[in-house]
């Protein structure tokens, strides 16, 4: 028999491979820790309040802009009223300033993360605008946020409780507060008289052309901003004012092209995304009006979506199944879908409205071109796009229509080159994507501003 030959070890390899590990940067830590713990290989000594701390240069440079510094211009450290020991410190209320200060000096980022999380733990309706100051004394954007959202949430119970507090809030503070949109506990008139109570008090009005630019005159009613435009002094004493006062009534007055109109000044405010489902079918009746939200924020227990974490809002003006909704600008648009009619016959309609959550209540728009079941119904740039479905008579459908809320008309626009229903479509990238089953297609709907 021929002897076998035997491989080397570079012929049993196929090529080359990058092998890299993932504990390999902890395993190094851990080490230069060990050796810091056992004093071992150490080249510098940190002393604070008497008390030696061993450590390595090269790891206190990487943690530290200032010892980096420090070490490159080959200078000796002596550290103040610094009382921690490794990555791990004790805080309390006696030395949380003096540890601030001393991180701020020595640019020890991770303490002063360390600190906002403290105190952020911390934070209540008597020391809030204590906790904000300090924040702004050491740039701790961490605590800022915090101090900015506790008012968000608790700012109504504040204003009954501590008015003086709220009154004498920084006006950086009281302008992050306005700017937010999960600012909900006040309706926008109660906002804007809080805005001038803060201006009137110790006579701020320096700040006022700025801080209403974040009053959302656009939620108040009509009424309300006539009587605010008519008898307010702030407002007839400042162009501003005035022209926002009458930007908002100008938002109102052009009801249809509100959705394409969306500024910052008319975005409603809201504590998260929600959930809605509208109409449908229900065993006992055969079409539904109803409009339920979920919304996690409000939950207790957001893990169980059951019947009791969903709240009702106002009715569509008809009940409606097989219907496409989309949102543009914050509204939320329904269309049609299949009705009853008074005979009881069932069939596609051509009906649409629009629903507004800052008021909770519908408003009809123009109706289709076509009666549409079971097409899609996407929002692109200022337009509507209904594509496809059946019409009345099961026809299905090769039309595409689009709504124009400033003129609150549809019109046909380029069809596809084949009938479709039950096909499923979606918004992104800027266009709008039409799938379908049988055969197999795909289509791109691209908006036109013309």
């Amino acid at each position: 028999m021929p002897s076998e030959r035997c491989l080397s070890v570079q012929e049993m390899l196929t090529g080359q491979r990058l092998c890299q590990s993932s504990s390999h940067h902890d395993a190094v830590l851990a080490a230069l820790n060990q050796q810091r713990s056992d004093g071992v290989l150490c080249d510098v000594t940190l002393v604070a309040e008497e008390q030696k701390f061993h450590a390595h240069k090269a790891v206190l440079a990487a943690c530290s802009d200032y010892f980096r510094v420090m070490f490159l211009r080959m200078l000796r450290v002596l550290c103040d009223k610094l009382p921690f020991s490794s990555l791990q410190i004790l805080l309390e209320p006696g030395v949380i300033q003096d540890v601030l200060a001393a991180g701020s000096h020595l640019q020890l980022l991770e303490l002063l993360t360390l600190c906002s999380h403290y105190l952020i733990q911390e934070l209540n309706s008597f020391n809030y605008l204590d906790l904000y100051k300090l924040a702004d004394l050491f740039n701790l954007t961490l605590l800022e946020n915090a101090v900015v959202d506790f008012l968000v949430k608790h700012l109504s119970e504040l204003l009954k409780s501590h008015p003086e507090e709220v009154l004498a809030l920084p006006y950086c503070l009281l302008r992050e507060v306005f700017k937010s949109d999960r600012l909900t506990s006040l309706s926008e008139e109660q906002i804007w008289q809080l805005a001038v109570r803060w201006l009137e008090h110790n006579c701020r009005f320096q700040y006022m052309d700025e801080l209403l630019q974040y009053v959302r005159f656009g939620l108040m009613d009509v009424d309300t901003l006539h009587a605010v435009a008519l008898s307010h002094p702030l407002v007839q004493a400042s162009e501003t004012a005035t022209a926002l006062v009458k930007e908002a009534l100008a938002y109102h007055q052009s009801l249809y092209a509100q959705p394409v109109w969306q500024t910052r000044r008319t975005r409603p405010r809201f504590q998260s995304d929600t959930l809605y489902i509208i109409g449908g079918k229900k065993r006992e009746v055969c079409k539904v009006r109803e409009l339920r939200y979920f919304n996690p924020v409000d939950q207790e227990n957001v893990h169980i979506a059951g019947v009791a974490n969903w709240s009702e809002l106002a009715p569509m003006p008809v009940g409606r199944s097989h219907h496409c909704v989309a949102v543009m600008g914050d509204f939320l648009f329904v269309a049609g879908g299949e009705a009853e009619h008074g005979s009881g016959r069932t069939c596609a309609v051509r009906t649409a409205c629009r629903y507004d959550l800052r008021t909770d209540a519908w408003a009809d728009i123009a109706p289709m071109k076509n009666c549409r079941e079971h097409f899609v119904l996407g929002a692109l740039g200022d337009f509507l796009y209904a594509a496809g479905g059946r019409n009345e008579l099961r026809q299905v459908l090769p039309t595409v229509e689009r709504y124009c809320p400033k003129k609150n008309k549809w019109t046909f626009v380029q069809p596809f080159d084949r009938s479709l229903s039950c096909h499923a479509g979606y918004v992104v990238d800027g266009l709008l994507w039409i799938s379908g089953r049988k055969p197999k297609f795909l289509f791109v709907v691209a908006c036109n501003n013309m």
